[in-house]
């Protein structure tokens, strides 16, 4: 089969189109004929070497850890019971996945995925919108719900609200009945505004923390400009500040009476099934930026790189 993988950890140039071998899978496992595969920036933290000295992959490795295909084969203990009720898998069914970090990924024609982590696609949304789901909504919901513990009617803060993750987190925390203030650049604002965000910030003429106090949760969907420690301000006692990039002292945040968490998402069949249901309900939409042929991986990888892109970028494999 294709697939885009990298044989040494660097840059670009690193990530080549070529034949590698059919996975196979285990017992509990099925097997996934890719249609598409989201591209999220964690594709290049991890080809440029990110885990390297952690053991958690061997070379060659297959990069992409999104995918919306067909089911092409099952595990002989997949049932069930073995997908936790979310749904009785079957050869044809639709899918689309977030798979684990540890093992091959989805820039490939075929995937081999846990089926507890494979939730039948939205209806409402093709294989290539479906691709550019998973893992960031994921990690949306997760430091939202998960760790942030929102609820309706409380007041959130969202920095970053035109990338992949920020811009699912606006919709799923609108979606909550709560209160949704986002930050983004000039030239993104009706796109943000049009996620249903109740207050916009322009961060690059605006410091946030003079617009904003008292809110229950900051999610900083970004890094850099020391957004965390400057969030620390804006909340109430006793709320919540979730980070998907930089770490923060724990320290700090416990003198402002904050609780503080520096997310690390997990793949996870029941938050995507939840997901599924509000995208079906058109709660949730999809916003592409680019699309590109699996050939050209390292050109989507160039894109993410360039930190310009609005919404999410896939790779067809399957047209």
């Amino acid at each position: 089969m294709k697939a885009a993988l990298i044989q040494t950890y660097g840059d670009i140039k690193n990530l080549v189109h070529q034949e590698t071998v059919l996975p196979e899978i285990s017992a509990t496992q099925v097997l996934i004929k890719v249609h598409a595969a989201g591209v999220n920036p964690v594709d290049s933290y991890i080809r440029s070497g990110m885990f390297a000295d952690t053991g958690t992959h061997t070379l060659p490795l297959t990069l992409g850890w999104d995918a919306a295909g067909t089911i092409d084969r099952i595990g002989s203990e997949v049932g069930a019971d073995a997908v936790k009720g979310i749904s009785d898998l079957k050869i044809g069914d639709e899918v689309f996945v977030f798979s684990a970090f540890a093992q091959n990924g989805s820039y490939a024609e075929y995937l081999a995925v846990e089926a507890d982590l494979v939730v039948i696609k939205p209806k409402t949304l093709s294989f290539t919108e479906s691709a550019a789901v998973p893992l960031a909504a994921v990690t949306a919901w997760q430091a939202l719900f998960s760790e942030g513990k929102l609820q309706a009617g409380q007041r959130v803060l969202i920095h970053n609200t035109s990338g992949g993750v920020g811009g699912f987190a606006v919709q799923l925390a609108k979606a909550a009945g709560a209160y949704v203030i986002g930050t983004a650049s000039a030239k993104n604002e009706q796109y943000v505004k049009g996620l249903g965000v109740d207050e916009f910030i322009n961060y690059q003429t605006e410091k946030f923390e003079d617009q904003v106090d008292s809110v229950d949760l900051v999610f900083a969907a970004v890094g850099g400009d020391n957004i965390v420690e400057r969030s620390l301000k804006v909340i109430k006692p006793g709320g919540h500040l979730i980070s998907a990039l930089d770490e923060l002292d724990h320290g700090l945040a416990e003198e402002q009476q904050v609780k503080f968490e520096r997310i690390w998402v997990q793949p996870n069949g029941q938050d995507l099934n939840e997901i599924r249901k509000l995208i079906d309900e058109g709660k949730v939409t999809v916003n592409l930026d680019s699309v590109f042929p699996l050939a050209e991986a390292q050109q989507a990888h160039a894109r993410s790189e360039s930190k310009r892109a609005v919404g999410k970028i896939v790779l067809e494999v399957i047209v």
